[in-house]
């Protein structure tokens, strides 16, 4: 069964995409080949940043793939080790 990563990483890299794409927007509102578009930048400035903050986080994802946490060993016995059926009981 394949594990699920730690919500903290995913939580850090989402973080880290999110203050990647505001430098980003505050870099692309200065740069003159984006003049006919500074209007529109600056009137969805969360719509701009948000766009680009999921485009990293996908991009980061298929660069670095999270990593899958180890398992325990499942006992000798299986996952029911250690119990009796109730019908053995009676």
């Amino acid at each position: 069964m394949p594990s699920k990563p730690d919500k903290s990483q995913t939580a850090v890299r989402l973080a880290l995409c999110g203050a990647a794409a505001a430098g980003l927007y505050a870099a692309a509102c200065r740069l003159p080949p984006l003049e006919p578009y500074r209007p529109w930048l600056e009137e969805h400035k969360m719509e701009a940043i948000a766009l680009a903050a999921a485009a990293l986080f996908l991009l980061s994802l298929a660069v670095l793939p999270p990593e899958e946490g180890e398992h325990p060993p499942e006992p000798d016995g299986g996952a029911c080790d250690g119990y009796e059926r109730t019908e053995d009981l009676l």
